[in-house]
C-alpha cells in the first residue's frame, strides 16, 4: 500500500502559513543593543512584521528620486541637531510608553501632512544612529502592528543617519549634491 504524499505536503504547506501568520506575532520591541543578529546582516531585507529594510545605497536611491518619502529621525534632537537626512523630521521613539516619544500615529499624520504626502501614498521610513539602534526599528514595529499602517509603507533604514553621512563625505559625486542627501547641519561637517 503506498502512501498519498499529497498529505505530507498539505501538513509542511499548513505548518509554513501558521508560521507565517505568527511570526510577526513573536516579534516584539526591544532595548537598547537588543536587535537579533541576523536582522542586522545585509542580507536581511525583511522585518519579521514585514517591514523592508533599506541600507546606504536604497536610501541615496530614493534620496535622488524625491519621491513621497517622509523620512523620520526617531533619534534624541541633540542628535538631529547635529545633522540628519535632508528634509527629515524629528520625531523621537524609544520604546512604548516611554515619555521622551514625540513619535504617535497622531504626530506622523500631521508630519505627513505637513510635507504635503497623502497618507495613502506615503513611504514612511524610520532611522537612527545605525544599525544596532533600536529606535527606527522599533518605530517601524509600533507602525505596522499597533498603528494599522501596511507593511508596503514603512521602511527601517538600518544603516541610520551615520553611515549616510559616511557615504557623502567619501563619495566625491554625492559629495557635490550633498544638500540632497544630508541637511545644512550635516553638510557643515563635511
Amino acid at each position: 500500500m503506498t502512501k498519498c504524499p499529497c498529505k505530507a505536503i498539505t501538513l509542511i504547506a499548513s505548518m509554513i502559513f501558521c508560521l507565517c501568520l505568527t511570526a510577526p506575532l513573536m516579534a516584539a520591541e526591544v532595548g537598547k543593543g537588543k536587535i537579533p543578529a541576523d536582522q542586522l546582516d545585509k542580507s536581511f531585507k525583511t522585518l519579521a512584521w514585514g517591514a523592508p529594510i533599506w541600507d546606504v545605497d536604497e536610501a541615496v536611491t530614493h534620496l535622488k528620486k524625491g519621491e513621497n518619502v517622509l523620512w523620520v529621525d526617531t533619534r534624541p534632537e541633540s542628535f538631529f541637531k547635529k545633522g540628519t537626512v535632508s528634509d527629515a523630521v524629528l520625531l523621537i521613539y524609544n520604546k512604548k510608553g516611554m515619555a521622551e516619544n514625540t513619535l504617535t500615529p497622531e504626530s506622523l499624520e500631521k508630519a505627513m501632512a505637513d510635507k504635503g504626502i497623502a497618507k495613502d501614498k506615503a513611504t514612511i521610513v524610520f532611522f537612527c544612529q545605525g544599525p544596532k539602534c533600536h529606535r527606527s526599528y522599533n518605530a517601524s514595529f509600533a507602525a505596522i502592528t499597533e498603528w494599522g499602517y501596511p507593511a508596503e509603507q514603512i521602511v527601517w533604514f538600518r544603516a541610520g543617519y551615520p553611515h549616510l553621512f559616511k557615504k557623502v563625505q567619501s563619495d566625491a559625486k554625492l559629495k557635490r549634491k550633498a544638500k540632497r542627501y544630508i541637511s545644512e547641519d550635516g553638510v557643515k561637517q563635511l
